[in-house]
């Protein structure tokens, strides 16, 4: 049997006393209670200097599950903060599972008063579980249970303190290998005595507001988790959950004390952190600064997750921007990486090349040179091995095309220009290319830097433009490498 209990804050020394009643009781009852700490139902998000705590609540949600039999709640504590009518309509969240009030609530059954006695808070904790466990089976609140002795020794803040501070230390050390960091989380618990625990979170944050409040999804997964005292390791297929299945897939059916945490970021929700109770779980702050740190470890991954992506767009973008450097082109002439002529550089003074000099009797020697293995070399070894690649390029240009108009006007691609007198220096120019190109492919490296290239002649005529000839160049470089 699966009893909810819903309460506010272990900082509440109230609460903290009910909790290890009910605790007692559960171990008595042989049943499994899972303690939801979720705050308060809040009126409105406008609460001074916490406009997020209306998210704690958030918390509460997770009640609506088919693994409960039974749900004991305070709702004078929590609803203190709200009207009425908000404490009526979340009570009526639960419909379809037995709710106790441990206060007097119209329309709810509520657990035996407890009269004035030693450890009273300790003593209606235990109560509330034991009418629970009476109710789920006959459906009508028991007699009283007789006062219980506690016996309750409460773990020094020290001991918690230094739990924090290990966690803390391996995370703000990166002290995981990647995609670990929750582990980090429940292998410390592990070592602390906490045998089933976990870290589960949502694939996308939901928003969640005061005006449009969240809807629990019915899935979630599991980033890391402790089970029956193992680390359980998931493939792909086995991290998602139903969130209807949280406390079974925890519990495996054995009697067990849980506490649940709600993980947030401003008005989004993104999972939940569930663990063992231990008697140091109520330490002032502890569990809240616990569920901090994973908050903030969910808060950082997302970061570099979004880095890496952003990264990764960056390059595309750089290798688009080598690719037609439009913009570059509006900075000046020069190739950033080159040092040569860039598009711009080249385009006008290929213009004023043919302006001058390309008249009656003159031919125009057009050549557009590819580097088809470039794409593959920033792929498999990097981009600064592709610059590498394309300096090594642009040294035999400057080598067969010396004294000739030049420039690298996309990232893999360069176009040469020249007026001959005369006819038929194409052909040597060919000859001249395919010779440098050979010692290209013999260069020793780990790659193969090969050009593929196009050299087209051109007579003058009135009416042919610069454009005209690079098209028929290009056109003709096409019909190369569709031929190889």
């Amino acid at each position: 049997m699966n009893i909810g209990l819903l309460v506010t804050e272990f900082e509440d020394k109230e609460v903290k006393n009910l909790i290890i009643g009910a605790d007692k009781a559960a171990r008595d009852k042989d049943i499994t209670l899972v303690i939801l700490p979720g705050k308060y139902i809040l009126s409105d998000d406008k609460s001074g200097d916490k406009p997020f705590d209306y998210q704690y609540s958030a918390l509460f949600d997770y009640a609506r599950s088919s693994d409960f039999d039974a749900l004991i709640i305070d709702i004078e504590r929590i609803g203190s903060k709200s009207t009425i009518l908000k404490r009526e309509a979340f009570l009526k969240k639960f419909e379809g599972i037995p709710v106790l009030t441990l206060t007097e609530q119209e329309g709810y059954p509520c657990v035996n008063p407890v009269g004035d006695v030693q450890e009273k808070s300790m003593q209606l904790g235990y109560e509330a579980v034991c009418d629970a466990v009476f109710y789920v089976k006959n459906q009508v609140i028991p007699p009283a249970e007789a006062p219980q002795t506690f016996s309750f020794e409460e773990v020094p803040e020290s001991v918690m303190l230094s739990v924090l501070s290990e966690v803390s230390y391996l995370l703000f050390h990166k002290k995981y290998e990647t995609d670990k960091a929750y582990e980090i989380f429940t292998g410390i618990g592990l070592k602390n005595g906490i045998k089933n625990s976990g870290v589960l979170l949502y694939d996308k944050k939901i928003r969640n507001t005061t005006k449009y409040p969240w809807e629990k999804p019915e899935e979630i997964y599991i980033k890391s988790a402790v089970i029956g005292g193992q680390e359980v390791s998931f493939s792909d297929g086995d991290m998602r959950l139903d969130t209807d299945k949280i406390i079974s897939t925890f519990s495996k059916g054995k009697r067990n004390t849980f506490v649940l945490g709600d993980l947030f970021v401003g008005e989004n929700q993104i999972g939940l952190v569930i663990s063992e109770y231990i008697e140091g779980v109520v330490v002032d702050y502890y569990f809240d600064n616990l569920v901090s740190l994973i908050t903030g470890v969910s808060r950082l991954s997302q970061i570099e997750r979004e880095l890496e992506k952003t990264t990764e767009e960056l390059y595309e973008v750089q290798e688009e921007l080598a690719r037609d450097d439009s913009v570059l082109d509006h900075i000046g002439d020069q190739d950033y990486l080159t040092g040569g002529l860039n598009r711009r550089g080249f385009f006008a003074k290929a213009y004023d090349l043919l302006k001058e000099k390309f008249v009656d009797g003159k031919y125009a020697v057009v050549t557009y040179i590819h580097m088809e293995s470039l794409k593959q070399i920033n792929t498999m070894f990097g981009h600064e091995e592709g610059d590498r690649a394309v300096k090594r390029v642009a040294q035999i240009l400057e080598e067969v095309f010396d004294g000739c108009i030049y420039g690298r006007i996309r990232g893999d691609e360069f176009a040469v220009i020249m007026i001959e007198d005369e006819e038929g220096r194409a052909e040597s120019l060919r000859e001249e290319m395919q010779s440098q190109n050979a010692k290209l492919l013999n260069d020793p490296g780990r790659y193969i830097n090969h050009l593929q290239y196009s050299v087209c002649e051109f007579s003058h005529e009135e009416n042919l433009s610069l454009r005209e000839m690079l098209k028929e160049t290009d056109e003709n470089l096409k019909r190369i490498k569709g031929n190889l």
